[in-house]
């Protein structure tokens, strides 16, 4: 819940920015990774107005204490929509480096800011994300891991993550 809402909230923070500069964000597609599951998965938001709802009910702002009985996931932008000068053939991908995008319209420093800003700090965060990644091989382990596993066996993690928490939240 908590990498969750800083993931988001991150993304936001950007998308926010290029649609205050460059037009109607549109169509956002994310990966989403649960930190006990070895593969992810995309969600799609039409709009910025539908992402800060689904913020609002899905990734709440939560209590420490409260944090370690809940899973984590990891969310990461991987493209999206423009609407400007009467078109939506603005598409704004990640292409695994760097997010690029063909069409004429977007303007290079909106996306810059983007590949400045965010990504380095998704970066911050995912790397925070995997080093409390359960890696063990039985996937319902949450079933029977006490709560407060995190703050024991990840105790630097914990605090990384307390830290941009309160950033970003």
């Amino acid at each position: 819940m908590i990498t969750d809402r800083i993931s988001l909230n991150i993304a936001l923070k950007y998308l926010d920015q290029f649609e205050q500069n460059d037009g109607e964000v549109i169509d956002i597609l994310f990966s989403r990774r649960l930190h006990d599951r070895p593969t992810a998965y995309t969600v799609k938001f039409d709009n910025i107005e539908v992402l800060r709802a689904f913020i609002a009910k899905y990734a709440k702002v939560i209590t420490f204490r409260d944090a370690e009985c809940m899973s984590l996931s990891h969310y990461q932008l991987k493209m999206f929509t423009v609407l400007k000068n009467n078109t939506d053939k603005n598409l704004v991908f990640l292409d695994g480096v760097q997010y690029k995008t063909k069409a004429k319209n977007i303007t290079p420093a909106v996306l810059e800011n983007l590949n400045n800003g965010y990504l380095k700090t998704h970066s911050e965060v995912y790397s925070v994300f995997r080093d409390i990644m359960i890696n063990e091989y039985i996937l319902i382990q949450e079933e029977y891991i006490d709560c407060g596993y995190i703050e024991i066996h990840f105790p630097e993690a914990m605090e990384r993550l307390k830290q941009l928490y309160n950033k970003y939240k």
